[in-house]
């Protein structure tokens, strides 16, 4: 697998995806692994095309791709769990952004924090209003899913910053 390759994408096609395509890249999120295997995350797996059109108003912009997505799962953290849920939930985001390329899916992360609707209500308090999520849980991720509607090329040297690579030392 050439994940040079892997790129977000943020638009879909119409096609579902298939249950057992789902299934695996769940199973590969409730593997993931995390601090002292304590796994402070929680999954809300969306595919109902109201709520997608919903969550597509998340943010002012950068949400939009998710009228279109198949499936959007939002993904956690439980910071009464574990000093590491931010971590360990980026993990499981990145996971399931990982699996879905595998499977020949495209995928976005969408990023909430700090970030508000159109209408200037925080995108974490309207998705958590709008999902029913209770108070304790924070926001890490929503990553979008969907059979890709768009080519991208494949990231190469010219897209990497070789100054940003420190060995033994800065």
């Amino acid at each position: 697998m050439d994940f040079l390759a892997r790129r977000s994408i943020r638009k879909y096609t119409s096609q579902n995806i298939e249950k057992e395509k789902l299934d695996e890249i769940l199973k590969v999120a409730l593997t993931s692994p995390t601090g002292r295997n304590l796994k402070p995350f929680e999954l809300i797996v969306v595919r109902d095309k109201e709520c997608l059109e919903k969550l597509s108003l998340a943010k002012s912009t950068g949400s939009a791709m998710l009228k279109e997505a198949d499936t959007a799962i939002i993904i956690l953290g439980n910071p009464q769990k574990s000093n590491t849920w931010n971590e360990d939930a980026s993990i499981v985001s990145f996971s399931i952004q990982l699996k879905a390329y595998e499977l020949g899916l495209g995928s976005c992360w969408i990023n909430l924090k700090e970030r508000t609707t159109s209408d200037n209500i925080d995108s974490g308090e309207y998705v958590k209003n709008l999902l029913n999520i209770p108070e304790e849980f924070k926001i890490v991720s929503v990553i979008s899913l969907g059979y890709p509607n768009e080519q991208k090329p494949p990231h190469n040297e010219s897209d990497m910053d070789f100054s940003k690579l420190h060995f033994e030392k800065y």
